[in-house]
């Protein structure tokens, strides 16, 4: 039984089958080098994106506050005689 596998095309089989799983394996490495590359280009292109939205949100909120202020420092039109201001509807609260 044993004498099968000292033949040499059995030995041949496996010479070539296992040839070809590493040429399969060298394969695969190359094609996730690829695809990580790719990944990193995309991570990259992500953190940008997120630091300009985080500056836009900066400056929109220096904005906002800058709006606040200002309005906060006007007086409110719609006192009446009570001097009470609603600001949800602008009517003077009896």
């Amino acid at each position: 039984m044993a004498d099968w596998m000292v033949q040499p095309v059995v030995q041949y089989g496996f010479l070539g089958f296992s040839a070809v799983l590493i040429g399969i394996i060298v394969w695969l490495i190359n094609q996730l080098l690829k695809l990580l590359g790719q990944t990193n280009q995309i991570i990259a292109a992500n953190t940008d994106a997120i630091c300009d939205l985080t500056a836009m949100t900066s400056d929109l909120l220096k904005l906002t506050r800058s709006l606040h202020d200002k309005i906060i420092s006007r007086p409110c039109i719609a006192r009446g005689e009570s001097g009470v201001c609603r600001p949800d509807t602008g009517k003077v609260r009896s």
